[in-house]
């Protein structure tokens, strides 16, 4: 196996590659509690940078030149992607982290994973109600409740 550099999503993986880095530095001066989140995001996110920048994910071994082309994923395909996340982000801020991962879930298995309405509803709403036990009664920790919620209370 001949690793080769992907350079076609190196644009892409530079301004990851930079908030990775930020997110370590900036999570390095947080709390040992605090910081256990940000600094294996930031971690994992090199990592897989790393993998998608020398093709070590097996998509650019010489041999396997006919489905590199067809499993690279199209630059409208990357740009959709980034305007999700870039939605769920928005979501998160204004309605809170919880509902926004309920909606994003909802339609990232709806609308792109092609998932049946009830399937979707359902998943999404069980995560809602994973999330929100998970963080008020086992581990105690408020999670960010959005503008429009903190402007009410």
């Amino acid at each position: 196996m001949k690793i080769k550099i992907n350079h076609n999503g190196a644009w892409l993986l530079a301004p990851l590659t930079a908030f990775a880095i930020g997110t370590l530095y900036v999570g390095s001066s947080y709390g040992p509690v605090s910081a256990f989140i940000p600094f294996w995001a930031s971690i994992f996110m090199l990592l897989t940078c790393l993998f998608v920048l020398f093709g070590l994910d097996g998509s650019n071994i010489e041999n396997d030149e006919a489905s590199q082309t067809s499993g690279q994923p199209s630059s409208r395909g990357v740009l959709v992607a980034m305007l999700w996340i870039t939605a769920f982000v928005g979501l998160a801020y204004f309605l809170g982290l919880i509902p926004a991962a309920v909606v994003y879930t909802f339609c990232s298995m709806y609308f792109f994973g092609g998932k049946r309405f009830l399937t979707a509803a359902g998943t999404s709403v069980i995560l809602g109600l994973i999330l929100f036990g998970l963080f008020e009664f086992i581990l105690e920790k408020e999670l960010y409740k959005g503008v429009f919620i903190e402007g009410f209370t």
